[in-house]
C-alpha cells in the first residue's frame, strides 16, 4: 500500500446532500498492516439489515447538524468507540441501497494507530478486524437473500451489498490502479 497521505489526497471532502445516512469505515493500522472494522447486525424483524456484516452507522437524526454527525453518533452508540479521537481521513462517495428504495448512505473514512476497544450494544452481535490483504483474497459470489451477488466471504462470513461497494470503493483508492 502507498502512504496514508496519498490515500487520503483521493477522498472526497464533502457530503452529498441526498443521503440519508452514514457509515464510519475505521482503519487500524497495527503492526500487521492496513485492517478495517466491521460489525454483524443482530438479528431483528424491523432491521432489513438484520444479521449483516456492516459498518457502524444509521439513519440521520434531525437533531444532527450534518452526516458526519450522524456517523460519530451512531459509531458511538454502537461500539463505544469515540471518532474524534481518530483522524479523519475524508469520505467516499455515497452508496444507495438495492434494498430500502432513496436510501443513500454516506460513508466517512477514519484512521486509527491501533484497534480502539470495541463494546458492542444491543445492535449488534460481534465485530472484527479484517485485514486489507485478506479483502483482496477473499472476493466471489455468494448466494444471499433468493439471489446470487458479489461478495467478499470472510471467516464465513458473507459481506456484500452496501457494505460490498463501499469496500471496492475503499480497496480501489488505496492500492488505485
Amino acid at each position: 500500500m502507498g502512504s496514508i497521505e496519498a490515500f487520503e489526497g483521493r477522498l472526497r471532502r464533502i457530503e452529498d446532500p441526498k443521503a440519508r445516512a452514514a457509515v464510519a469505515v475505521l482503519l487500524s493500522r497495527p503492526v500487521e498492516g492496513l485492517e478495517v472494522l466491521l460489525v454483524k447486525r443482530a438479528s431483528n424483524p424491523l432491521d432489513p439489515w438484520s444479521g449483516d456484516i456492516a459498518f457502524p452507522g444509521g439513519r440521520r437524526r434531525p437533531t444532527d447538524n450534518d452526516l458526519l454527525e450522524t456517523a460519530l453518533r451512531e459509531t458511538l452508540e454502537e461500539t463505544r468507540i469515540d471518532l474524534r479521537e481518530h483522524r479523519l481521513l475524508g469520505s467516499l462517495n455515497p452508496v444507495a441501497s438495492e434494498t430500502d428504495a432513496g436510501m443513500i448512505v454516506q460513508p466517512f473514512v477514519f484512521l486509527s494507530n491501533s484497534r480502539p476497544r470495541v463494546e458492542l450494544s444491543h445492535e449488534l452481535c460481534s465485530h472484527m478486524w479484517v485485514p486489507i490483504d485478506t479483502l483482496k483474497k477473499s472476493r466471489g459470489m455468494a448466494k444471499v437473500r433468493g439471489g446470487v451477488s458479489p461478495a467478499y466471504i470472510v471467516n464465513g462470513e458473507v459481506i456484500w451489498g452496501i457494505t460490498y461497494r463501499v469496500l471496492e470503493e475503499l480497496l480501489s483508492l488505496i492500492e488505485p490502479s
